[in-house]
């Protein structure tokens, strides 16, 4: 089991390393060409559309599919609709078209391998380690994901865009091959006459979705960081792009430092008592960030922010492993992901249209207010949350 499992977190940090490129880049090189906050969002929501879409198939697809199937489905999608954009900017065809495809990439790849690979690891899950395990994967997400950003600003400088295209396309591949090799104990799938199993099983426990939701608002909050930092590095903060790269960076060295702490902290303090402290300071960073002007703070600020969502996502994924029964936990998570994709959109066309009319540094009060809800929905479920 050691092995695959360290063949399942290679792969994972790979993809998540060329995502994180391909994304920091991409998100710079509209601000760099186009200066629009707006059209930022706007492919964040051509990638949330597609996810919406992509979850529908996905619940489907875990009940009747080999969970390795799907991810491996997932690094073809990325590996194509990386290398259709490279081919149109290279032809000089359309970079319009090439960027919206690239959104796709992201939109098609992440939803179906996010509630595969949750099931995946959860094979390799038992009780006593869940926490452990839970965090390694949320290091190996956020140092391949969000530590790229660094690589992607300096490379967007001195190799440029579509030479970080390439090497996308390269890395994507070489996951595919390694995650190929994985070998795990696959968990029984729903029969076909137990279609409706999960949403039955919602419907009995309703307090889930908004688990769900509390659950995933860390991933809104990390999505409308991320729509916001390129026009907030470079309008408000007069920054480059390795500036940019650097303090997208410091979220994931955050990330990951919340990775190693959180099993230690859990041994002298009930883990499920940090929500709300976490999500407090979520809320206090973002007011923060609107009334900032120095770009060292800046990177402070993304690294403590970097701490603070991820450890709140891997406490209550814990948390959720232990309740829900593991044949039901990827078409679940399928479930909310669908659920999560909604306020995303709402989330990511406020950042752009407050960013373009008002100002740049007022993305993060939607990040402010977006956290501000999690603490309120864990409020109404906290009593059967700890149950």
């Amino acid at each position: 089991m050691k092995k695959n499992f360290t063949l399942f977190i290679i792969s994972d940090l790979i993809s998540q390393f060329s995502a994180g490129i391909v994304l920091a880049a991409l998100n710079w090189y509209i601000i760099d060409v186009y200066q629009s906050n707006s059209l930022v969002a706007t492919i964040a929501n051509i990638n949330v559309i597609a996810g919406l879409i992509i979850s529908l198939v996905a619940v489907g697809l875990l009940k009747r599919m080999n969970s390795k199937r799907i991810a491996l489905m997932s690094y073809f999608f990325r590996v194509i609709f990386i290398a259709l954009p490279l081919i149109l900017l290279k032809l000089g065809i359309d970079d319009r078209l090439a960027i919206y495809l690239l959104a796709l990439s992201n939109g098609i790849g992440w939803n179906l391998y996010f509630p595969a690979s949750k099931d995946i690891l959860n094979s390799f899950t038992a009780e006593e380690n869940a926490l452990q395990l839970n965090s390694f994967a949320e290091i190996s997400m956020q140092v391949g994901l969000f530590s790229a950003a660094l690589v992607s600003g300096i490379l967007y400088r001195y190799i440029g865009f579509e030479n970080i295209l390439l090497l996308g396309t390269f890395l994507f591949f070489a996951a595919l091959v390694i995650f190929a090799l994985v070998k795990y104990q696959e968990s029984d799938k729903v029969e076909a006459i137990e279609q409706q199993g999960v949403f039955a099983y919602l419907i009995r426990h309703k307090w889930l979705l908004i688990l769900g939701l509390v659950l995933y608002i860390p991933f809104i909050g990390a999505n409308v960081i991320n729509t916001t930092l390129p026009g907030y590095i470079q309008a408000h903060l007069s920054g480059n792009s390795i500036s940019y790269g650097f303090t997208d960076t410091m979220y994931g060295v955050g990330a990951c430092l919340a990775g190693v702490l959180l099993p230690v902290i859990a041994k002298f303090i009930n883990k499920e008592h940090l929500i709300f402290p976490l999500f407090s300071i979520a809320v206090l960073l973002g007011v923060v960030l609107v009334l900032n002007h120095s770009l060292a703070l800046t990177a402070g600020y993304i690294f403590l922010l970097g701490s603070v969502g991820p450890a709140i996502r891997t406490i209550i994924y814990t948390r959720t492993m232990e309740i829900v029964p593991s044949k039901l936990l990827g078409p679940l998570v399928s479930v909310w992901n669908f659920i999560n994709l909604i306020f995303q959109f709402v989330a990511n066309y406020s950042v752009g249209r407050v960013m373009d009319i008002v100002g740049p540094q007022w993305g993060f009060m939607i990040y402010a207010s977006t956290m501000l809800l999690g603490i309120l929905l864990f409020i109404g479920i906290k009593n059967r949350y700890r149950a």
